[in-house]
């Protein structure tokens, strides 16, 4: 079974390596400065604009998941929980 968080992490990694978000920047830079846009001019940089804001906050989301999913995969973090888990009674098994 593939690891979610590592595929999560490896969508990051290349996230940043791409030069793709640079080039959109760019353009919505240009077409914010444009004298006088036409209509789908405007449209598209606000297309741009949501689709950034839209990945910059699943960015933060996948970090936050990629950092739990390490935290959770450490060994000691394993035992722990299952220690947590026991019941008094010394089962594992909950009513």
């Amino acid at each position: 079974m593939t690891d979610p968080g590592k595929i999560a992490q490896r969508f990051l990694n290349e996230l940043n390596e791409s030069d793709a978000m640079e080039t959109l920047l760019r353009l919505m830079e240009v077409l914010e400065n444009k004298p006088d846009p036409e209509m789908t001019e405007v449209r598209l940089c606000d297309n741009i604009y949501q689709f950034v804001e839209k990945l910059k906050t699943m960015e933060f989301n996948l970090r936050s998941y990629v950092q739990e999913t390490q935290e959770k995969s450490l060994p000691g973090n394993k035992l722990a929980s299952l220690w947590e888990d026991i019941g008094i009674d010394g089962s594992i098994y909950r009513d």
